[in-house]
């Protein structure tokens, strides 16, 4: 079974801030997907901090989830397509990919600090990603 890692990093204002080809990883076990997600985590919360250091007044959120994949896929092509397909068959218009979620964390950062940022949030940023 494979187990996609996606994450995002992103300055409010202008966007994505991830280079190309960051935003998703696939891996055969749960396992290497969640060592995967924790140094994912760690390089994302120090660009956070740096990115508020550089850029005081500007806000920036970053989000990271495993998801068992539903079938098993050959590459992130394939991941995507099969993604996609769990968005149009699913019933849970509010919650497409909650049985698929392993692993979540989210947050906000900005002037004000850090704050926790909604999986539900980072959800609905994933499926207009995918559409």
């Amino acid at each position: 079974m494979n187990h996609a890692v996606i994450s995002s990093f992103k300055n409010v204002e202008t966007g994505d801030m991830q280079a190309q080809g960051e935003s998703i990883t696939l891996f055969d076990s749960e396992a290497a997907a969640r060592a995967h997600f924790a140094q994912r985590a760690s390089l994302l919360e120090m660009a956070a901090k740096v990115a508020c250091e550089e850029e005081p007044d500007s806000g920036f959120i970053i989000w990271l989830l495993i998801l068992r994949m539903p079938l098993a896929v050959e590459n992130i092509d394939e991941a995507l397509e099969d993604l996609e397909l769990v968005l149009e068959e699913t019933d849970a218009v509010d919650d497409p990919f909650g049985e698929f979620v392993v692993a979540y964390a989210g947050s906000r950062h900005g002037a004000n600090g850090k704050t926790e940022y909604a999986q539900a949030s980072a959800l609905k940023e994933l499926e207009a990603w995918l559409t």
